[in-house]
């Protein structure tokens, strides 16, 4: 019986193998595979169209009169926002190199906080719309402004425009951080 088994195990192997071998072996791809592979296709394309949005969009950002024309009052809008986001950022850096020249050796007077306030913190498209990566982005890359990332905190129920160190920075979510990384891939590597 023992040597039935196998034969009929062996003869079964052989069919198997030429079955495989033929041109018209249809293969089933499993349940799993095609799963993964229907999950794999919706994120390629969320990825796609991120990457198209972010890359339009940051053109407007990049420059604003090229994208929307010389007329448009959107791009004086954003050209302007950008004017401001740089004279805060200016201005910012401007204490930070005075209250380092003026330390004493113990540091024990120095600047502790300092509060911008700013058109752009009266904006909900930035405070609240997430526009504002794109002006960051600008300033960053377009500006070469990298020691400091701004950013909006509530202080007694009004914004006001703020900056990190750049090494101590942190995004405010995983979506503003993958649209930076897209903008720098995109437009600066």
């Amino acid at each position: 019986m023992s040597q039935n088994i196998a034969e009929v195990f062996s003869n079964f192997s052989q069919k198997l193998s030429r079955f495989n071998k033929s041109p018209d072996a249809v293969r089933v791809p499993s349940p799993e595979k095609v799963r993964n592979g229907y999950i794999e296709e919706k994120l390629r394309e969320r990825g796609e169209k991120l990457r198209s949005s972010v890359v339009s969009t940051y053109k407007v950002f990049r420059a604003p009169f090229e994208a929307l024309g010389e007329q448009s009052d959107r791009a004086a809008s954003i050209d302007k926002d950008e004017q401001n986001l740089l004279k805060a950022y200016n201005l910012f850096k401007s204490c930070m190199d005075i209250d380092k020249e003026n330390q004493d050796e113990i540091g024990a007077t120095h600047i502790r906080n300092v509060e911008i306030h700013s058109p752009l913190a009266e904006k909900a498209s930035y405070t609240q719309g997430g526009q504002f990566i794109y002006l960051l982005c600008w300033l960053h890359f377009e500006q070469n402004c990298q020691e400091f990332f701004p950013f909006f905190k509530e202080i007694e129920s009004h914004n006001v425009l703020c900056f990190s160190r750049a090494e101590t920075f942190q995004f405010s979510d995983s979506h503003e951080k993958e649209i930076f990384e897209l903008v720098k891939a995109e437009f600066y590597s």
